[in-house]
C-alpha cells in the first residue's frame, strides 16, 4: 500500500506487448502516452531503454520511465 505522501500513477489503459526480456506476453499500463506498470508472468524487469524502445515501437513518442517509482 502506497504512503500517504506519495504519488501513485494508476494507468488509463493497459495494453499487451511482448516482454522485452523474454518475449512472453506481458502487461503495459499506460498514462498520458507513458508506460508506468510493466507486468511479466515471468517476473522480468526490463530496463528504462527496453520500455523506451517498446514505446517507440507503438508509434508513441517514447518518455522517461523508471521501472523504480
Amino acid at each position: 500500500m502506497p504512503r500517504e505522501d506519495s504519488t501513485l500513477d494508476v494507468s488509463e489503459r493497459v495494453t499487451w506487448e511482448d516482454c522485452p526480456v523474454c518475449r512472453r506476453v506481458a502487461a503495459v499500463g499506460w498514462s498520458s502516452a507513458r508506460p508506468v506498470e510493466f507486468d511479466c508472468p515471468n517476473g522480468c524487469s526490463p530496463s528504462a531503454e527496453q520500455i523506451r524502445t517498446l514505446a517507440g515501437r507503438q508509434g508513441r513518442a517514447p518518455r522517461e520511465w523508471s521501472p523504480h517509482p
